[in-house]
């Protein structure tokens, strides 16, 4: 199935383009200090899964205008008091709800590719949750404020955080982050640990994390990071059934044409030119995915 062109998918909050097989992508509402909106929400989910499914893309990195005051200030309050951006349809229940950040978020952890955030300024709310966290690798500006409002707004955190923050800094760094209210920079002891990289100066970030990813994207076979993003993700309930997963992994890997490549391209001490394609792998994903689109849209 050939995708479309990535000029045609409507993007108005987020600019888009591709270099050298990175999908680079902008958040560009900078009046609004990038505000998550509902448009936001969608644009990102398109051209995310956009780049999931376009073979060329081997890294996502998403960073924001660097003539923007923030990275992204949290929810449109102007969205947030008419309910959308928080709330979605009025008309739908409790049980047919879909948070906007979430549905971001999961397209960004379920994403096959390398993922790389470049936080290139202050962030709050859903600029932690949603644009942070479902991340493989995240580059930060050391003077960036992080501030999670959730709780004084009377609401919680979103975009699916409390399960994915425990799991990157562990239950007690993310119960301290999430129930404490205060603001917070990236060198904060609960905090560092989240950071590939801090960066001293916020013009630095975007470069420093574009670098890496050139360098991660020559050098990284893409189905390869997918089994290893899966094996991660979902992994087997005990360390035996892990074994049987990786086991069958490095089965499939080590005949596959790109260990063939790999392993030529060591001995021949060259980069590696790995031929195979995530599009085309059947194994993967080898558990079952849980279904949470909109119950009406299947109607």
């Amino acid at each position: 199935m050939s995708l479309p062109e990535l000029h045609t998918l409507g993007l108005t909050e987020v600019a888009a383009s591709v270099e050298s097989g990175i999908l680079i992508i902008a958040l560009r509402s900078s009046r609004k200090m990038n505000s998550f909106t509902e448009k936001m929400g969608l644009d990102l989910t398109r051209v995310i899964q956009w780049g999931d499914a376009n073979d060329q893309v081997r890294v996502l990195l998403l960073t924001a205008d660097p003539k923007s005051p923030a990275f992204c200030a949290g929810a449109d309050m102007e969205e947030v008091i008419k309910g959308s951006v928080l709330l979605g349809r009025k008309e739908d229940t409790e049980d047919e709800h879909r948070d906007p950040g979430g549905q971001v978020a999961m397209s960004i952890y379920n994403n096959r590719k390398i993922t790389i955030v470049a936080v290139n300024g202050h962030a709050s709310g859903s600029g932690f949750t949603s644009l942070q966290l479902p991340f493989d690798f995240r580059f930060i500006w050391a003077g960036a404020q992080i501030t999670l409002p959730f709780l004084r707004l009377g609401i919680l955190p979103e975009s699916t955080s409390t399960y994915l923050l425990s799991r990157l800094v562990g239950q007690s760094r993310a119960t301290s982050i999430l129930l404490s209210n205060a603001k917070m920079q990236p060198s904060s002891p609960n905090l560092s640990i989240l950071y590939h990289d801090i960066l001293p100066n916020k013009e630095d970030v975007f470069p420093a994390a574009l670098s890496f990813a050139k360098m991660i994207s020559t050098n990284s076979a893409p189905v390869s990071v997918s089994y290893t993003k899966g094996l991660l993700h979902h992994p087997g309930q005990t360390i035996e059934e892990n074994h049987l997963l990786d086991s069958r992994a490095m089965k499939r890997r080590g005949a596959s044409k790109d260990g063939e490549e790999g392993l030529k391209a060591f001995m021949q001490r060259r980069s590696p030119n790995f031929p195979d394609t995530v599009s085309n792998e059947t194994w993967y994903p080898w558990w079952k995915p849980r279904d949470v689109g909109h119950p009406k849209a299947k109607l």
